[in-house]
């Protein structure tokens, strides 16, 4: 996945090392972490199979290395991010191309979003069943701490839902985080 982030962050301006590890660290950072021992050898591997274009420009004494994706590059990272959402997949790669969703046709998005939707709502389904057979056995400490990751997972699927569904819907973030975020936010 690391290797299409990076073509995501060239893919319409041409960057140094230190600033796709910058875009990186602002923009997915909350989520996904890299760091320059993995960047530079992503980078030499993306320009080698011809996905990226570098070119070197003199800035005074220092000599910087730009990169840029090339059309088969471009070609690639499209191909990646159109692909249907995987259930299995890690939640982190669904985060990732959500991210670099505004390169999708609406169409496209769409769909991707509808399919991750619908696969939150099974995993809802689920664990209110499990809720169901479970909540009301609370007899000790052990029980209660048991059932307490029951409802952490409650909370983060009906949070997940609730994003999903409004960013299908393009609406403010405000609104998102109006509801949520109380005295102890």
């Amino acid at each position: 996945m690391f290797e299409y982030i990076v073509l995501g962050m060239v893919l319409n301006e041409q960057r140094t090392g230190y600033d796709i590890k910058k875009e990186i660290d602002a923009g997915i950072g909350n989520f996904y972490r890299a760091s320059y021992g993995s960047l530079y050898p992503a980078l030499k591997k993306l320009t080698d199979k011809g996905y990226l274009t570098m070119n070197e420009q003199s800035h005074g004494s220092r000599v910087k290395k730009y990169y840029k994706a090339t059309d088969a590059g471009a070609t690639e990272f499209l191909k990646w991010l159109s692909v249907s959402f995987d259930p299995n997949a890690d939640a982190t790669v669904s985060l990732a191309k959500i991210f670099f969703f505004g390169e999708l046709p609406d169409d496209v998005r769409n769909k991707i979003l509808g399919e991750y939707e619908f696969y939150i709502g099974q995993g809802l389904r689920r664990l209110r069943e499990i809720e169901e057979c479970h909540a009301h056995l609370i007899e000790n400490d052990r029980d209660y701490y048991e059932i307490a990751t029951l409802y952490y997972g409650l909370l983060n699927t009906i949070s997940s839902l609730r994003w999903i569904k409004h960013i299908k819907e393009k609406r403010p973030f405000s609104e998102l985080l109006s509801n949520v975020c109380g005295d102890d936010a």
